[in-house]
C-alpha cells in the first residue's frame, strides 16, 4: 500500500469529489447530450485508481 501524505490524501479527495460530481452530472444529462459509455467508464476508472490509493 503506497504511503500517502496529508497534501497528497487532499489532493486526491479533491480529485475524487470532482470526479463523483461528473458522474452525476453524466447521468442527469445523458438523454439530453447523449453521453458514451466510454466516457463513464473512463471516469470510473479514475475513481477506481484514486480509492486504491486513499484506502
Amino acid at each position: 500500500m503506497p504511503v500517502v501524505d496529508k497534501q497528497m490524501r487532499m489532493k486526491l479527495q479533491g480529485e475524487l469529489a470532482y470526479i463523483n460530481e461528473r458522474l452525476d452530472q453524466i447521468r442527469q444529462n445523458r438523454d439530453q447530450q447523449g453521453y458514451y459509455n466510454y466516457e463513464i467508464d473512463l471516469w470510473k476508472k479514475k475513481k477506481e485508481e484514486i480509492m486504491s490509493q486513499l484506502y
